[in-house]
């Protein structure tokens, strides 16, 4: 059954579920049963990669990934995921997609274009200060303050937008993020915009993708698979 499932025609599963438009999809990880049976049918890179964390939650969050990308995807596309020479996964023919998973919650985010996302859980024993300080310019700095819901916001925009380059010689203290409204872009940057989710509490989300890509309003959160 497994080997007949993996053999489903790509263009059918991706229809079952994404259907060509932008999409982000999440899960609570605290929703699943930590099957170790079905991390054996996954891509042997995620089973290894799942296999590989010591802390159980760092492996039911990879497990997650892997669950949530087949059900978007369809299994078909997972196994054909392969990694740039940045490491910038990507599959061949297929949507561009960017996975980001912290807490509870493990995000998938999906688009025919460039797109990375990325979400931060607010832990209170985190020096954000600290992090300001090595990671940001002083222009986010100044901005962030000592507010730390905006350091989350600027925190996830900064890995959101290095997911989207895929550039490893790339830091974060090489770009600034200026936030407007609800929304933010990357300063001197005009054809690529932020996008913030706070639909879960004690959680900053972000997705940077070209300017006027039409992102839901929210995230279509999982069950069931």
């Amino acid at each position: 059954m497994a080997t007949r499932s993996i053999r489903r025609s790509f263009l059918t599963v991706m229809s079952a579920l994404y259907g060509g438009k932008p999409a982000l999809y999440g899960l609570d990880i605290n929703t699943l049963v930590f099957d170790e049976k079905r991390i054996d049918t996954m891509p042997p890179d995620r089973a290894q990669k799942i296999h590989s964390f010591r802390l159980l939650d760092d492996r039911r969050r990879s497990f997650a990934a892997g669950l949530l990308l087949e059900a978007a995807l369809g299994r078909d596309a997972v196994f054909r995921i392969h990694k740039s020479v940045n490491g910038k996964p990507y599959i061949d023919g297929g949507p561009c997609f960017s996975v980001s998973h912290s807490g509870n919650y493990v995000v998938l985010a999906v688009c025919r274009e460039d797109a990375g996302f990325d979400i931060q859980f607010a832990r209170a024993d985190r020096d954000t200060a600290m992090i300001a300080r090595h990671a940001f310019q002083p222009e986010e700095i100044e901005a962030v303050g000592c507010d730390t819901s905006m350091f989350y916001r600027v925190w996830a925009a900064k890995e959101a937008y290095l997911k989207m380059a895929g550039c490893r010689s790339l830091s974060m203290q090489d770009f600034c993020v200026r936030l407007e409204g609800g929304a933010g872009r990357i300063k001197g940057i005009t054809d690529t915009e932020i996008r913030f989710f706070e639909q879960f509490d004690g959680y900053a989300a972000a997705v940077s993708a070209p300017a006027g890509t039409d992102w839901p309003s929210d995230i279509t959160v999982m069950s069931g698979i």
